[in-house]
C-alpha cells in the first residue's frame, strides 16, 4: 500500500476558510503623491520585479507578503500587468563610487484589465506610457513573420482564385455577330 504523504484530498486549500471574502469592486486609486502608476516591465524572482512608472523613472518593486502564498490567485504580478506602487520615502540613495542603483517600492495593487479601463476613466493622467508597454494590447500579429516559400493549397483553390481574378479582370464580353453579307438576317426565336 502506498503511504499517503499529502494527508488527504488536494482540495482542502480550496476550503471556505481560506476565503478572503468577497472580491471588493472598489477601484484603488492613488491617494498619496508617494503612491504611483506604473507597469511591471521584468520578473526578477525572489518576489522582486522592475517597473517604469508614470512619471518615466525605472524602480525595483518588492512584492508584499499580502500578494505573495494565498493572496496570489487574484493578484497575479507578471509582465505587462499594470500596478499601483507605493515609494519608499526612508530609503536614501547612498551611492558610495557605485553606479545609482534603482529606487525601491512596494507593491500595492494589482489592476486587472477591467481595472484598467476604469482608470483611465477616473483617473486624469497621461496612460501613453503605459498603454505603449501593455502586452495584452500589443496586436500579436506584428510578431508574426510570414514566409511565402510553402503553399498549401487544393485544386480546387487554384480554380477559384482563377475564377476570382477573372471576374475582376472583365465582367462580361462583348459578343459580336457579323454576316458574310451586309444584310440582315431575322431571326426566328422559335429557331432557337
Amino acid at each position: 500500500m502506498v503511504k499517503n504523504t499529502q494527508g488527504g484530498s488536494s482540495h482542502k486549500k480550496f476550503g471556505r476558510k481560506f476565503t478572503t471574502g468577497a472580491k471588493n469592486n472598489k477601484l484603488r486609486l492613488s491617494e498619496d503623491e508617494g503612491e504611483i502608476y506604473s507597469i511591471v516591465t521584468k520578473m526578477l524572482g525572489n518576489g522582486m520585479f522592475h517597473c517604469i512608472g508614470i512619471d518615466e523613472k525605472q524602480r525595483l518593486g518588492y512584492i508584499r507578503g499580502k500578494f505573495s502564498g494565498r493572496g496570489k490567485r487574484d493578484n497575479m504580478v507578471d509582465v505587462g500587468k499594470w500596478v499601483l506602487i507605493g515609494l519608499r520615502e526612508w530609503d536614501i540613495n547612498s551611492s558610495r563610487g557605485e553606479k545609482e542603483k534603482l529606487q525601491k517600492c512596494d507593491l500595492l495593487e494589482v489592476y486587472s484589465d477591467s481595472d484598467k479601463e476604469r482608470l483611465k476613466e477616473s483617473v486624469a493622467e497621461n496612460w501613453n506610457l503605459l498603454e505603449a508597454n501593455d502586452l495584452s494590447r500589443i496586436n500579436k500579429s506584428d510578431f508574426i513573420e510570414e514566409d511565402d516559400s510553402f503553399q498549401f493549397i487544393t485544386d480546387k483553390d487554384l480554380e477559384r482564385e482563377k475564377l476570382i481574378l477573372e471576374m475582376k479582370e472583365e465582367t462580361s464580353k462583348k459578343i459580336i455577330f457579323t454576316s458574310f453579307e451586309n444584310e440582315e438576317e431575322e431571326i426566328n426565336i422559335d429557331d432557337i
